[in-house]
């Protein structure tokens, strides 16, 4: 059942550590803001749930008594709700048992100079609160969610106690992330977004939301204990009812955190050091793109010749955009965003890309695609739903129907060929498809199609419309037979080391390209789909993972672009010997979600975290 906190009865405490002394333990600045972020939304006064007075925001920790005597404080005033949260460095000492690190912390010695996570452990379970919520943004944090195991298995002290939930940022062996640049470290930023829906989520749901959004992006997975009927605990009644403005809560002129430095940051008393040792391990994303800012001039061996021409043309979504596709035959583009919306825009001067209309959903906005001639628009999200529009006139589309059947968010969505099939691919790991033939009443075709063991992210149809692929979480990538219901072709195309965020096919249909979590770029001969075979060696370039693929309509140029923030040109037109294409397209300040080119390949347009979509003139 949901319920809200009782005012009087509810205390919360907010722990940041941003700042350290040992050289081995990087900063984390963002965690100042993290702290900033949850008391505003906790506190405020139209839809927090907390009075400003019990919501107490402990900053820099500098020894592990500055978190235990707060936590033990209000753990003891609390009757109803006591909510804990940690962002900062989580240290894990020769036996295996997680720490919580202050600015002090030496992670050779974490039992002196870090909280021992079941000292927290235990202040929270002598409470008399009703419900415990721990959240905790720190590696090695899902060390708190499980029993004891294996050295590979959630493992640590779990508060078997009712009434008590734990979120942790990421699993028992996994390290969590701060990007460098980004204001929130990545699991807070999901669990503010989850706080910020004009619905009110229970903590389950809001587990849901951040796992989604982290899945999609190649991300730390959160994990979760629940005890009892914690999970259905709503933290907020909505939104802030304004924008949190003003400084991280620390002193003024205080020494800035220490930087950070590209790539990822590991540290404990040797590199590579093992989990039974102290140790501890946020990674920190790249996003650089070498410096580069623009592509131009032919590849190494000489075509085709392509240049980007002139500054990009910019548009904004009120959030992360995530989708972009071009209408077929035209410069009229779609794009979906996390702040909900489906949005048209006409680039015939790409300079000066101007919006058409504004298509409203109830979640965020995942994936859009076009019926091959272009007269209908598919999108789906995090509502689980896939929702299709008449776009035969782009600038007045028309609501048609609601395709539902999926338990989770959707992914990605494709029309075969010719335009009568409609796959969709969800994070409740099935394929289906749909007969939209008459796209106002669409039927399901047969049951959903099986074989993935984690989301699907991403769908795709060969020229032959009885063929089709999809990329998985799994690290997999399915050769399927479009039937009724679709069923798998041979066994798992191999290769890829992390999650397969993007699938195509070439004009030909013979050639498969994936892209994934492993930052690789890969082709794959597809023409005997019983023994798919690697062509070439994998691309690379990219320094983190990699999420979206596009080819211009003669299948020569790829586009490919991910978490690095940068767009990469190839030349495919010898599949074997693949060749970047002049230097990456850089100026975007987040992670590059969807690129797309037009039909005529004389216009790429990205789409990004930093709710930009960039639209690139490109001169062949």
């Amino acid at each position: 059942m949901t319920r809200l906190p009782d005012p009087a009865g509810s205390r919360a405490v907010l722990i940041g550590a941003s700042r350290y002394e040992h050289p081995g333990l990087p900063g984390i600045p963002a965690v100042r803001a993290n702290l900033t972020a949850l008391r505003a939304a906790l506190t405020d006064p139209v839809n927090g749930t907390v009075p400003p007075g019990h919501c107490a925001v402990v900053d820099e920790p500098r020894a592990p008594g500055d978190i235990d005597v707060p936590v033990a404080e209000a753990a003891g005033a609390a009757t109803d709700v006591l909510l804990v949260y940690y962002a900062g460095h989580g240290v894990v000492d020769g036996r295996g048992r997680l720490h919580l690190s202050v600015c002090r912390t030496d992670p050779a010695r974490p039992g002196v100079t870090a909280l021992p996570y079941d000292v927290l452990r235990e202040t929270m379970a002598d409470s008399p609160a009703a419900i415990r919520v721990l959240v905790l943004d720190c590696c090695f944090s899902g060390r708190a969610t499980g029993p004891m195991a294996d050295a590979q298995a959630l493992i640590g002290g779990q508060i078997d106690i009712a009434g008590t939930y734990v979120l942790a940022s990421s699993s028992a062996t996994k390290p969590s992330r701060a990007v460098p640049g980004a204001t929130h470290t990545a699991f807070t930023e999901a669990l503010l977004a989850a706080l910020h829906r004009p619905e009110p989520l229970t903590l389950d749901a809001s587990f849901d939301t951040v796992h989604h959004h982290l899945l999609a992006r190649s991300l730390p997975l959160p994990q979760r204990r629940v005890m009892n009927t914690a999970g259905g605990l709503t933290l907020v009644k909505g939104p802030p009812s304004a924008a949190a403005p003003g400084d991280p809560p620390h002193p003024a002129g205080a020494p800035p955190a220490p930087g950070t430095r590209r790539g990822f940051l590991i540290a404990g008393s040797a590199a590579g050091l093992a989990l039974g040792t102290a140790a501890l391990a946020w990674l920190v994303g790249d996003g650089s793109g070498h410096g580069a800012s623009g592509a131009g001039g032919p590849s190494p061996s000489g075509s085709p010749a392509v240049q980007v021409t002139g500054a990009p043309g910019l548009a904004r979504h009120e959030g992360p955009v995530q989708s972009v596709v071009f209408r077929p035959g035209g410069k009229v583009l779609a794009s979906g965003g996390s702040d909900r919306r489906v949005r048209l825009w006409t680039a015939a001067d790409p300079a000066k890309p101007a919006p058409l209309g504004s298509l409203a959903a109830t979640d965020d906005v995942d994936t859009v695609a076009f019926r091959p001639d272009g007269g209908l628009l598919a999108a789906a999200g995090n509502d689980d739903v896939v929702r299709l529009w008449k776009t035969t006139d782009p600038a007045r589309p028309r609501a048609l129907s609601r395709l539902t059947g999926h338990t989770d968010a959707v992914f990605s969505v494709a029309f075969g060929p010719d335009g009568t099939v409609l796959a969709s691919g969800s994070a409740d790991r099935t394929l289906r498809l749909w007969n939209v033939s008459d796209p106002a009443r669409p039927a399901p075709m047969g049951r959903p199609g099986t074989g993935h063991t984690d989301a699907v992210l991403s769908v795709a149809f060969s020229p032959d419309p009885s063929l089709m692929a999809t990329g998985g979480a799994d690290d997999s990538i399915l050769l399927w037979n479009v039937a009724t219901p679709p069923a798998t072709v041979g066994a798992r195309v191999p290769g890829h080391r992390n999650r397969v965020h993007s699938v195509l096919f070439s004009p030909g249909g013979k050639i498969l390209v994936s892209a994934g979590g492993d930052r690789t770029v890969r082709l794959w001969d597809v023409t005997d789909l019983a023994h798919p075979t690697r062509i070439g060696a994998p691309l690379a370039g990219h320094t983190d993972a990699v999420y979206c693929l596009a080819l211009t309509a003669d299948g020569r140029i790829l586009a490919s672009a991910g978490a690095d923030k940068a767009v990469r040109l190839w030349d495919l037109t010898d599949p074997a010997k693949p060749a970047p294409l002049g230097r990456p397209l850089v100026g975007h300040t987040g992670a590059v979600h969807s690129v797309a080119f037009s039909a005529d390949g004389t216009l790429l347009a990205s789409a990004c975290a930093d709710r930009e979509i960039r639209f690139w003139p490109v001169a062949r």
